[in-house]
């Protein structure tokens, strides 16, 4: 008995153990879905990590607490607000939530306890200075020193001096001030921070959350905890309220979570509508669409299920793109039920009609579900953990598809059949066949010529096809967390976005070593103007040598003299003890270091957890004590992967091994891989084309029209590309191996109407209308991305949707006239070629007209 035989004898007398089947899949997978899939919405999971740009970002996310900060804007573009007024008590509840674990509103140095942070910092910088500087620096402790330094501060304090009653009140004896000199080489905390804009319009707050992770149900739920916090704080406040604007990687990972959710189901939606416009247009028929619907949601769900078991974590992204495959994977239902029903609006019975369904197109749904399973499996080869897995989970969804439209799908269509007498869509295309044949040669002459056309602008140099790699087209316009950020960095131009530049060493001196050449070769770039700015953490990397060289020279210094200078000093001018009490902390800590006791050389302990400096060292320092970040503003927005290669020059030319990364370093890096991966790929899908369409044919004729078919199909979409200015990126530039491997399949459903035995014309019509159908549907499947969010998704969605749209075309109006012409000439010959009568591998069915 032959497949199409058994599969029709199985779906007619075994609907109950089939049925049976299908529930147990459908049950094991949502088992697996539910307790065992992992989601995430990393965006960097959509970029190849084999660069390092991309493995020093993950690094950086994972590595640093400043992920974790929201920045807040405190916008009053109108001057109407008590700006300061409300950054303090907006700032002063925050400090309240038991969300939030510290707080910055103003400069750590003018925060209530930026004063003893700065004397806490004062003693390992202090003994991280070159011998020199230290030297120098500790003659300070001398008694007459100390003597001489304070008369004459006092006497400047008498003559109205602010400066000197700012250094009394942070320095008195003279060693906080060459103790934090280094700072301001390495990087300025009023610079590196701003906090109020030049125009006074906007103020700025950092916030450090105590969220575990940057995962998606954390970062939506203390988005959720900010939101209430608002809610009450402005209900509060009495007077005008500025605009409350908040950015950072919280945000964005909550937003996009949540704009994700929205365009899985919107994509999701508007494709079932679409497609079943499409599909009631064509055939009029309800149950038939519910059963393919059906059919398609059973295969989403295994998809899902089964790449839930192969990948750790399934990305949102990921997920969204899935509703491509009601559009992809709706084909085959249609060109199997458009001859199952010609078949039983010519009378025929049930199972006899499903074998002749499956016996005409069963092996072009096969090799259909082949070619595109394989366009996104092309995907593993992107290197992108993102593509990766929707190749994968389309591949499966497709295999799915054609597995169950082959049988489970006629088991929902049922044994009752209404004949309608009339298909006014199979009797267009019945016409639209009869006149291709009338002048097959004049029609595939007049079309040919209309691609070539098509196809040679997209290579002439007229225009220009864009490669746009600005990652702000790939977020969603109307983002919040974009919105702000775009804010703040136009009130604050040096807010910029920096470049981000890791050095990872073995040990803390080389640690120390490595951030010390690099500021020094940095502050070079800086005067030369070839970059705008450098922060390092190079004064805060403290080298083991050096500390233990000078603790050694402190041992000389007599402690006990000092300090009773520092009393007798003070009784001499007046001043109270007590007001100067963290004088003789620092005298004292010195000591016990001089002593051995090293506690105060760890500033990560000594300084406080709500103190406002961390906010500038967690920039700068992660968990690991020997890695840092660095942050270089080039003088230009990166835009071209030229100006990104001398920025990278430039930065190692210290000649210490770093890691840089930086959204535009990032995605400039990117831009040469993408152009390569989608011509790679592209190769990729043409051979397994060959080599398929080689063993369906066995035939260089219906090859040969088919792949010329496909590369016109693929120079008409470029023109279109270029004559309505679609650029393209790195994420729809993958559009087209997939356009060549669902592409294919029209033709191939030609060819094996065009090879069976029977009227060839009738044979032809009967799968022209699924044919433009699918075209049509597909179409539609891509065309449903246009309702994302996200703007990679609209993209790719819309340079899909355009070359199917042109594959389809061009299979009806290229291909078909093709066959009928060679067909009309074998035929005027007065006989037939292997190349119409052969059917390859396969049983010859014929087709009721």
């Amino acid at each position: 008995m032959s497949l199409d035989r058994t599969f029709a004898r199985i779906v007619t007398h075994h609907r109950l153990a089939l049925t049976v089947g299908v529930l147990a899949v459908v049950v094991a997978a949502v088992l697996t879905i539910v307790f065992g899939a992992r989601f995430d919405s990393d965006v960097l999971d959509l970029l190849p990590q084999r660069f390092e740009a991309v493995k020093a970002f993950k690094i950086f996310d994972r590595e640093f607490s400043q992920a974790r900060e929201l920045t807040v804007g405190l916008l009053d573009p109108s001057g109407q607000v008590d700006l300061d007024g409300f950054a303090d008590f907006f700032a002063s509840k925050l400090r309240q939530e038991p969300w939030v674990e510290r707080v910055m509103d103003r400069s750590p140095t003018d925060s209530p306890d930026g004063l003893e942070a700065a004397r806490t910092l004062a003693v390992p910088l202090l003994l991280n200075l070159n011998q020199t500087e230290f030297d120098q620096a500790i003659l300070a402790l001398a008694p007459d020193a100390i003597a001489s330094r304070l008369k004459m501060l006092h006497a400047k304090l008498q003559a109205g001096s602010q400066t000197a009653e700012m250094q009394l009140e942070l320095d008195p004896l003279g060693l906080v001030g060459p103790a934090l000199k280094p700072l301001g080489g390495s990087f300025s905390v009023d610079q590196t921070r701003p906090l109020v804009s030049p125009d006074g319009t906007l103020h700025v707050v950092f916030v450090k959350t105590n969220q575990p992770n940057l995962g998606t149900r954390t970062c939506q739920d203390i988005m959720r905890q900010f939101g209430d916090f608002q809610r009450r704080t402005l209900a509060e406040w009495t007077g005008p309220a500025p605009q409350i604007l908040v950015t950072g990687r919280t945000p964005y990972v909550a937003e996009l979570s949540e704009k994700m959710t929205g365009d899985v189901i919107s994509t999701i939606v508007g494709s079932v509508l679409l497609v079943t416009v499409v599909f009631l247009i064509g055939f009029r028929r309800l149950r038939p669409l519910l059963a393919i619907m059906a059919v398609l949601g059973l295969c989403c769900v295994v998809a899902v299920g089964l790449g839930a078991e192969v990948f750790r974590a399934l990305n949102m992204i990921t997920i969204g793109l899935c509703s491509i495959l009601i559009g992809l994977g709706v084909d085959f239902g249609m060109m199997l039920y458009a001859v199952y029903e010609r078949e039983r609006e010519a009378g025929t019975e049930y199972e006899d009609a499903v074998a002749a369904a499956l016996g005409s197109q069963g092996k072009a749904v096969a090799f259909g579900a082949l070619t595109t399973a394989a366009a996104f499996l092309s995907f593993v080869y992107s290197e992108s953990p993102g593509f990766v897995q929707l190749g994968v989970l389309i591949a499966f969804g497709i295999l799915c598809a054609g597995l169950f439209m082959t049988s489970v799908f006629f088991a929902f269509v049922g044994q009752k059949f209404h004949r309608k007498g009339s298909d006014w869509l199979w009797s267009a295309g019945a016409r639209f066949v009869a006149f291709v044949y009338r002048s097959p040669r004049a029609f595939f002459l007049s079309f040919a010529a209309i691609l070539v056309v098509c196809s040679t602008f997209a290579v002439l140099p007229v225009g220009r096809i864009e490669f746009d790699s600005n990652p702000k087209t790939l977020e969603p316009k109307d983002s919040r967390a974009g919105i702000a950020l775009r804010t703040i960095q136009g009130k604050m131009p040096i807010a910029a976005e920096p470049v981000i530049v890791l050095l990872q060493s073995a040990d803390a001196e080389s640690f120390h070593e490595g951030w010390a050449k690099l500021q020094a070769g940095w502050s070079h770039l800086v005067a030369e103007k070839k970059i705008r700015s450098a922060a390092s953490p190079a004064a805060l990397a403290i080298s083991p040598v050096r500390v233990d060289a000078n603790i050694a020279r402190l041992q000389s210094v007599d402690f006990a003299a000092s300090q009773a200078a520092l009393t007798a000093a003070l009784n001499t001018e007046g001043m109270s003890q007590d007001a100067f009490k963290p004088a003789f902390s620092l005298i004292d800590a010195l000591k016990k270091t001089a002593g051995g006791d090293r506690s105060a050389l760890d500033w990560r302990r000594a300084l406080p957890k709500d103190s406002t400096w961390w906010f500038v060292l967690d920039r700068f320092f992660s968990h690991d004590p020997n890695l840092g970040a660095a942050y270089i503003t080039p003088i230009k927005t990166l835009s071209t992967f030229a100006e990104k290669e001398e920025l990278r020059k430039e930065i190692e030319s210290a000649g210490v091994p770093v890691k840089i990364s930086g959204w535009s370093y990032t995605l400039q890096d990117l831009v040469p891989w993408a152009r390569g991966k989608g011509i790679e790929l592209s190769l990729i899908m043409v051979v397994f084309n060959i080599l398929l369409l080689l063993f369906l044919y066995r035939s260089v004729f219906p090859l040969f029209i088919l792949m010329l078919s496909l590369a016109l199909s693929i120079g008409a979409l470029l023109t279109t590309l270029k004559l309505f200015g679609i650029p393209l990126n790195m994420f729809n530039v993958l559009a087209f191996p997939l356009v060549l491997g669902v592409g294919v399949d029209y033709g191939i459903y030609i060819v094996v109407a065009m090879r069976q035995e029977g009227d060839r014309q009738s044979n032809l019509a009967t799968v022209v209308k699924p044919v433009l159908l699918s075209g049509l549907t597909t179409t539609c499947g891509f065309a449903s991305l246009a309702f994302a969010a996200n703007p990679a998704l609209r993209s790719l969605g819309s340079v899909c949707s355009i070359g199917v749209a042109w594959c389809a075309l061009a299979t009806l109006c290229f291909i078909l006239p093709a066959y009928a012409w060679r067909g009309a000439g074998h035929a005027s010959a007065g006989g037939h070629t292997g190349e119409t009568d052969h059917a390859v591998g396969a049983d010859r069915t014929s087709v009721a007209p």
